[in-house]
């Protein structure tokens, strides 16, 4: 004798099955679909991917001194002194680009921020002021305009100002990512150890080498490349990787008149103008021309899949364009990609 089985049919969910009975066109099912925590791919208007890059962000520029003000802010709040850089395309924190912000920190002198430590990796390129330092893991960096500092995951560290005059530095972090991924950590010294500092002491600058790069190092790299154009990733020493695992930071420079490489790819930029000044000619994924006008001290954004080139202009004065991308991270996952 031959048994015939009929199958049996998935259950839709653990909470509350469908009504067979009640399902009888395409809008009951929908309808039942969403009751049960579920969304119907065919109806959710697009598909999971799309033909092009769509980030919502949008090129900007924000200028160096509606920024400068920020020493209003009372001494009791210096840690927090800082502006971030707010994407109008998303217009929601911490947005500077889909994967990277960007904010201004000023620190008065005589000031001195509590101990800390967090997940991001963070980048310092100070814009102004002398006698300005950040101290990891007890290594105390002093910095001079120019100077690139990277903050490795997990170090305590802090950040102070013994000079007389204001300091003034860009922070690049990878926070935007902790939103989509909150696995990150922020921990303070005084909750630990119950005093706001560690003890550090100065760390020069040859022993500093894999958390320090200097800016007289780095013009003169750029200096003895040939062409009105050149541009230099910060390398970590021995191994040559880039600064982090999700960043890189890197340097350009061009001539008066001159015109960098034109650029196309994944990759999301921020820059911060360290000397002269230019504009950026720019064509979004749709084909919308845009372009940006900048100085010293200002910080623009390219975000992903828009083509771009950054114009000096002809005053007699080289640019020098410091910058940071999320390159490292697409590059190990697999995604970036160049046109």
């Amino acid at each position: 004798m031959i048994s015939i089985h009929k199958p049996v049919q998935p259950a839709m969910s653990s909470k509350a099955d469908m009504p067979r009975g009640a399902v009888n066109d395409k809008a009951s099912l929908e309808t039942a679909i969403r009751g049960n925590q579920m969304v119907p791919l065919w109806n959710t208007g697009a598909p999971i991917g799309g033909k092009l890059p769509r980030s919502r962000c949008t090129p900007s520029v924000w200028s160096y001194t509606d920024t400068k003000t920020a020493e209003l802010v009372p001494a009791r709040e210096a840690e927090c002194r800082a502006v971030l850089f707010i994407n109008p395309g998303r217009a929601e924190s911490p947005y500077t680009l889909d994967t990277l912000l960007a904010a201004h920190q000023l620190i008065l002198p005589g000031e001195k921020a509590i101990c800390h430590r967090h997940s991001p990796f963070a980048v310092r390129f100070l814009i102004e002021g002398e006698q300005g330092y950040t101290a990891i893991s007890g290594k105390k960096m002093y910095m001079y305009p120019g100077d690139l500092i990277i903050t490795p995951v997990w170090n305590w560290h802090d950040h102070g100002n013994e000079g007389d005059k204001n300091v003034i530095w860009m922070d690049g972090l990878n926070i935007p990512l902790f939103r989509s991924m909150p696995i990150d950590f922020t921990e303070h010294y005084d909750e630990e150890f119950g005093r706001d500092t560690q003890e550090s002491s100065p760390y020069p600058d040859q022993d500093a080498a894999d958390m320090k790069f200097s800016w007289t190092q780095m013009q003169a790299r750029l200096q003895v490349e040939t062409g009105d154009y050149a541009t230099i990733e910060y390398r970590l020493p021995g191994t040559g990787d880039s600064v982090s695992a999700t960043i890189a930071a890197n340097m350009e420079r061009i001539e008066p008149g001159a015109v960098s490489v034109l650029r196309k790819e994944t990759t999301n930029h921020i820059f911060q103008v360290h000397k002269g000044s230019g504009t950026t000619e720019l064509v979004a994924p749709n084909g919308t021309r845009t372009t940006l006008a900048w100085g010293v001290g200002d910080n623009f954004c390219v975000p992903s899949w828009y083509e771009f080139t950054n114009c000096a202009t002809d005053s007699g004065e080289t640019v020098y364009l410091f910058y940071f991308t999320d390159k490292p991270m697409q590059e190990k996952l697999g995604l970036w990609r160049t046109a």
